[in-house]
């Protein structure tokens, strides 16, 4: 059963203005008790898509969703690690990617079913097409999580002049996950790459796996509050362009597809849970939660 993730104590729904740059995180612990990181996206509504970027992506309209929560960072090799060594689902390309160096990179050459499987597994879900743009956009409209213009030194894709196509690393590369924080790489200075509510690497990197069927004119014909995609298609959303993506198509509103069933270098994936109804508080602010975080509690009774 997939995890309704309630906060025990305390959950913003209603935000004051101006307090979304602010961020809530919790802990979440995979089942063999492995930490993994959740920010809490609170209720609200977004303008999703983007007018004079392709047809599939307008109209753009106002979608609201429930809160939720989503992985600050896309699942790493050392996560499917954990996964691999429990339920003996074992990548064919396991070798190639289970080094020391590579931890910490994203997990890659998995179907839509691997990363579906996995979610299950950790009592958590793939995000919507609408959850994870909201995550990485934010309310405002922004282009791109940290504001409209595209930034070589936040995000990793095809021709950034990042360290992983530059020969610091491996040439065209995965970074490791929350690489652009803002922080000295070993002289290599980067600027915080993260969206607002406290998602990373939602441009370039690797192209992640979504739960939506695709279809083109779904944002023409589809419902306004908590979209789930169409209830059929032939391929999957996946969304956030990737290292070997050019610049023209690592924006957040930018709709890729692929088949379920396709298994790609640059294509992993980040889970989300929803959380249970009635837990919200509401005369609190955004800072006061973060202040005095509460644990996250799930059926299973992770952290």
């Amino acid at each position: 059963m997939i995890m309704q993730i309630a906060l025990s104590a305390v959950l913003l729904l209603v935000l004051p203005v101006g307090a979304q740059n602010e961020k809530v995180q919790q802990v979440v612990r995979l089942p063999t008790g492995f930490a993994t990181e959740m920010v809490l996206v609170p209720a609200g509504s977004f303008p999703r898509g983007a007018e004079g970027e392709a047809f599939d992506e307008q109209p753009v309209r106002q979608i609201h969703l429930d809160a939720y929560l989503i992985d600050k960072y896309e699942v790493t090799v050392a996560q499917w690690g954990e996964y691999q060594r429990v339920t003996g689902d074992v990548l064919a390309e396991w070798v190639l990617q289970n080094t020391v160096k590579r931890q910490n990179h994203p997990i890659t050459l998995v179907t839509w079913d691997n990363a579906t499987a996995f979610c299950q597994w950790a009592d958590k879900r793939l995000p919507t097409e609408a959850e994870w743009e909201r995550a990485a956009r934010c309310d405002d409209g922004r282009k791109y999580p940290w504001g409209d213009g595209l930034d070589s030194y936040r995000a990793n894709y095809f021709q950034s002049d990042d360290p992983f196509e530059r020969g610091f690393g491996a040439i065209l590369s995965t970074n490791p996950v929350g690489f652009f924080d803002g922080s000295d790489r070993d002289g290599y200075q980067t600027r915080d790459g993260s969206s607002p509510f406290g998602t990373y690497d939602m441009v370039g990197n690797v192209f992640e796996w979504t739960n939506d069927w695709y279809n083109p004119s779904y944002y023409t014909h589809g419902p306004d509050t908590n979209p789930q995609g169409p209830e059929k298609g032939v391929v999957k959303s996946v969304r956030g362009g990737s290292y070997a993506i050019d610049a023209s198509h690592v924006r957040p509103t930018y709709r890729a597809r692929d088949a379920p069933n396709f298994k790609g270098p640059d294509i992993g994936f980040r889970c989300a849970a929803s959380v249970q109804a009635g837990t919200a508080v509401q005369l609190r602010s955004w800072g006061m939660v973060k202040r005095a975080p509460q644990t996250l509690q799930g059926e299973n009774g992770h952290e």
